[in-house]
């Protein structure tokens, strides 16, 4: 983790944002980006720490969690984020869903949300932080992340998941 960070804040001292390399087509990583549109773009992380752990973002680089948005383009990626979270809620079993926001101007500055679905049976306190925190992550086989998201692409795009 302390490997991670570093990297994190060296890229973002120099300038790079692994977001916008994201949004980027030749930079992508691959099987990343799950869906795009002309305002978003909804990613799995690098490290899921569960499954259905996405990523929904701006395609525009912009760094304050309201600030950098009309109330219009704030309420657009909300809907967005909902419906992420309708299609996730549909194919992954999910107690709980959360949607946060992490970042900082020190290391991923690129405003992004957090969708992340509870597995229903989760013992309390493994639950809320401590869940998406884990030391540990998922190690999922690369055709069932393909399948799961496209389920959730064409869900995004108005399809049924």
């Amino acid at each position: 983790m302390a490997q991670y960070a570093a990297r994190l804040q060296a890229d973002n001292s120099a300038g790079r944002c692994f977001i916008c390399d994201l949004v980027d087509d030749e930079n992508s990583e691959p099987g990343a980006l799950i869906y795009q549109d002309e305002l978003c773009v909804v990613l799995f992380p690098s490290t899921p720490r569960l499954l259905g752990y996405t990523m929904v973002a701006p395609r525009e680089h912009r760094t304050g969690v309201v600030a950098d948005f009309t109330e219009d383009d704030y309420v657009a990626l909300q809907r967005r984020i909902h419906r992420l979270g309708r299609a996730i809620t549909a194919l992954v079993p999910t107690e709980r869903l959360y949607v946060f926001s992490f970042g900082s101007h020190q290391g991923v500055a690129h405003v992004h949300w957090h969708v992340v679905p509870l597995p229903p049976g989760v013992p309390f306190e493994e639950q809320q932080f401590n869940a998406v925190n884990r030391p540990d992550y998922l190690q999922i086989p690369a055709k069932e992340r393909a399948e799961l998201a496209a389920r959730i692409a064409a869900a995004m795009a108005g399809h049924d998941p």
